[in-house]
């Protein structure tokens, strides 16, 4: 059990450490050792012996997100949340299909506000006459 307590904690860590970026190692270091032993602290204190315990104190210390965004205000540095994988893509792809279909919108409407209201179905073939009989 004391493995998956650890595990849920060197996740966070490393959540809040990927979040960290463009703060100098030395202070990033400093921060995740200082949460590190906070933790270690709490454990040993309250005697806590379950994950669900564990996650607990890290719901009071703040989301990754929190806790390297107040990390970055007290640096002076920029945080930007990390985009997750793909996410990037897909981000792309919506925003050319959503181009493509505001232009072609506009064609339409256009072509409908151009007052040319004859609007005309496929080609019908010409009427033929049957051919003449041939003479002998």
């Amino acid at each position: 059990m004391k493995t998956r307590e650890n595990d849920v904690v060197a996740e966070y860590l490393r959540e809040v450490d990927q979040r960290l970026a463009g703060i100098p190692v030395l202070q990033r270091r400093e921060l995740l050792n200082d949460l590190a032993a906070h933790i270690a602290a709490e454990q040993a204190e309250r005697n806590l012996s379950s994950e669900g315990e564990i996650i607990e104190v890290l719901e009071r210390l703040g989301s990754p997100e929190v806790v390297a965004a107040a990390a970055h205000e007290e640096a002076g540095t920029r945080f930007t949340p990390p985009v997750a994988p793909g996410r990037g893509k897909l981000w792309l792809i919506l925003g050319i299909a959503a181009a493509v279909v505001l232009v072609l919108g506009f064609c339409a409407f256009f072509a409908l506000a151009s007052g040319d209201s004859s609007v005309e179905g496929p080609a019908q073939p010409a009427a033929t006459a049957p051919p003449a009989p041939e003479a002998s």
